[in-house]
């Protein structure tokens, strides 16, 4: 999952992929065309527990809705039940495992580019889909550019990107994260082309069988609702 860390960090930690201005404070890319309605996101909601379509109203519409799900119940589904938490003042998105939610800092709720936002929202919700499926969202026996979990989540953003515009250029800003050298992002990018081009998932039948289920919190958050 993308993004758990994100905040100004050291330039040596920055992957050259991404110029030093979209690394630190809170946006990656900075694009500036008009997003479509099914992309923008609702930035006005209090901290607290939202549904997914809270935050985005309209995105049912959204072509890469189709990636993410093929099968329409699926996503109708998965669109109902997803629920958002905006809490905390670090870190970028999670998935909350245990509530199941989408765990969204407030900083960067506020104050993130509209493009990064929509696209980590997109990431985030496929991570709900292979959570429902029996996936370790946090395996620890595969690289996190290898997890098959990640390269989906980030082929879902990547698709879309490019579909709304963005330049290779952008594309690695998007992807770059503090704790990703140069070479992480360059494997994750090869994973994720040979997957939009009708490939496997890397790792898949590992990270079907024998996993640990993993939870963690990247910053505390408060409990799920006892009614939930």
């Amino acid at each position: 999952m993308p993004h758990l860390l994100r905040g100004v960090v050291a330039p040596s930690s920055i992957s050259p992929l991404a110029p030093p201005q979209l690394c630190y404070g809170l946006s990656r890319v900075d694009f500036v065309a008009a997003l479509p309605p099914y992309a923008r996101v609702v930035r006005s909601l209090a901290p607290g527990e939202h549904p997914f379509v809270a935050l985005l109203p309209l995105v049912a519409e959204s072509p890469a809705l189709g990636r993410i799900a093929t099968s329409p119940h699926v996503r109708a589904a998965l669109l109902e039940r997803a629920r958002v938490l905006i809490s905390g003042e670090r870190g970028y998105a999670f998935v909350d495992v245990e509530a199941p939610r989408i765990v969204l800092s407030a900083h960067y709720y506020a104050g993130g580019s509209p493009l990064d936002l929509y696209l980590d929202l997109l990431h985030e919700l496929t991570h709900l889909r292979q959570l429902d499926e029996g996936f370790d969202l946090w395996d620890d026996r595969l690289e996190y550019v290898d997890r098959p979990t990640e390269v989906e989540g980030y082929a879902v953003a990547v698709e879309e990107g490019r579909r709304l515009g963005l330049s290779p250029a952008d594309v690695g800003a998007h992807l770059s994260n503090p704790w990703m050298k140069a070479a992480d992002v360059e494997r994750l990018l090869t994973h994720i082309d040979a997957f939009l081009a009708g490939g496997p998932l890397p790792n898949l039948e590992l990270a079907k069988h024998g996993a640990s289920f993993v939870v963690r919190h990247p910053w505390r958050v408060p409990p799920p609702s006892p009614s939930r």
